[in-house]
């Protein structure tokens, strides 16, 4: 018999609606939510009974941008702990995340719902050289290898398609044209202008700082190929776009035209601010953090070999390859286009890295997401990037994303009022998964940690 739950006396945050509503009675069966109503509701004979006043009810978070295979299993339940439900993942080897899929789905592997694209899908050249990220990606040499290609990740059921970096313009289109809205497509550009897939109809674009910085830099300043700078691991390349950004015009004609574009299409742009949190926080600050501890083994095990090569440093662990210094006037402008975006009516959906970043660790990046993301739209605005917005990104919308009628019981009870403050979302108690509580602090006991 399906257990059911009744919460009562509850202030929550929906993630539909522009205030949070309180005194609210919300009716869970099973995984399922059954009913949320204004004031009370007669419990079932059965049903447990639970008395939130005082605490604020939220949607379970959903992180758009993953890279679960690139961290150890035993790491996953980091995103439960801090209220991360759901995850896209947008770039690993396809067996290795289907197995991933599956065993979450099954039980038997605790961690959020999981949302795969299969491997990155790039040019006739490598976007990574070398090392264990190539095995991510995917190769389409030319237009004439789509319908292969593509037709062996549709027939093998993932959820989305991913453009990257080096895959040209032509191919990038063709793929678009293949999938034929069957399902999202979202892209991490660079030999392709976002311009040209935007027009073409891709769903989403990932990253402000990367996809669409060649529509807002000088042309002297751009990367890709035939340039200075054609590769993400070229040493030049973070310095480069940071002083593009800088000096970037947000109110120049093709930044509005850009604008123009995301707006009447309707692409959803994943943010992944917190690729730049060290920037924000500053190097001692980030030393400092007490989630550093939950930095993946795995991840940990690449950047003891960026160690070899840039020599013994104390932030060897969350170093992110380029110097945090330099960032945090271009984090600014991402901020303000995100800003621009979401105040013109575009979509903005909120993202991290996670697996493929070292810091910050799972499920924590996301609240540095928020952070960011609040600064630039205000707090209900972020939250809803990362409940209902995320939601109808992933096509989800009927089963993640909001506290609704007919939606999984996922959802997170907090000690406090994270519109008050967006900090107050570490006062979490318990985390709901399909109606399961989950306490954070017995999952973050079973998770591994490094001590400084």
């Amino acid at each position: 018999m399906s257990q059911t739950v009744l919460f009562k006396n509850a202030r929550v945050i929906d993630g539909l609606s522009d205030q949070p509503r309180a005194g609210m009675s919300i009716l869970v069966t099973g995984d399922r939510i059954r009913q949320v109503t204004q004031g009370e509701i007669a419990a079932p004979p059965d049903a447990q009974v639970i008395d939130v006043g005082g605490k604020t009810m939220i949607p379970g978070l959903i992180d758009t941008h993953v890279h679960s295979t690139l961290m150890d299993r035993e790491s996953l339940p980091l995103f439960l702990a801090a209220g991360v439900t759901s995850a896209r993942d947008v770039g690993a080897k396809l067996e290795k995340v289907q197995a991933l899929k599956a065993d979450i789905a099954s039980g038997a592997q605790l961690g959020p719902r999981l949302f795969i694209c299969g491997p990155l899908l790039d040019g006739e050249e490598s976007s990574f050289p070398r090392g264990p990220l190539t095995e991510m990606l995917q190769s389409i040499p030319s237009v004439d290898d789509v319908p292969h290609t593509i037709g062996h990740l549709l027939n093998a059921g993932v959820d989305g398609v991913k453009l990257y970096f080096t895959l040209p313009p032509d191919t990038a289109k063709a793929v678009i044209r293949y999938v034929d809205k069957r399902v999202p497509i979202t892209g991490h550009l660079g030999y392709t202008h976002s311009l040209e897939v935007i027009q073409a109809g891709i769903d989403g674009l990932e990253h402000v700082w990367i996809s669409p910085y060649n529509e807002f830099c000088a042309l002297d300043m751009q990367f890709g190929p035939g340039k200075k700078v054609s590769s993400m691991m070229n040493r030049h390349f973070a310095p480069l776009t940071f002083k593009g950004w800088e000096e970037a015009d947000l109110q120049s004609q093709k930044a509005k035209t850009w604008f123009g574009a995301m707006v009447e299409k309707q692409v959803n742009m994943g943010t992944t601010l917190d690729l730049l949190w060290i920037s924000k926080c500053g190097q001692d600050a980030a030393m400092k953090d007490p989630d550093r501890r939950y930095v993946p083994p795995m991840a940990l095990g690449r950047q003891r070999a960026l160690a070899a090569h840039i020599g013994e440093r104390p932030d060897w662990d969350i170093f992110p390859g380029f110097d945090p210094a330099i960032g945090s006037k271009a984090l600014e402008k991402h901020q303000e286009v995100t800003r621009i975006l979401h105040e013109s009516g575009g979509l903005v959906v909120g993202g991290t890295d996670c697996g493929g970043i070292s810091y910050p660790p799972p499920g924590y990046a996301l609240w540095r997401e928020i952070e960011l993301m609040a600064e630039a739209i205000g707090t209900m605005a972020a939250f809803k990037a990362v409940t209902s917005v995320a939601a109808r990104y992933l096509r989800k919308q009927d089963d993640i994303g909001s506290i609704a009628p007919g939606r999984y019981a996922d959802f997170s009870i907090i000690d406090g009022d994270p519109l008050r403050s967006v900090h107050e979302l570490r006062k979490i108690t318990t985390v709901y998964r399909g109606g399961v509580a989950l306490n954070p602090q017995t999952l973050l006991a079973t998770v591994p940690t490094q001590g400084h």
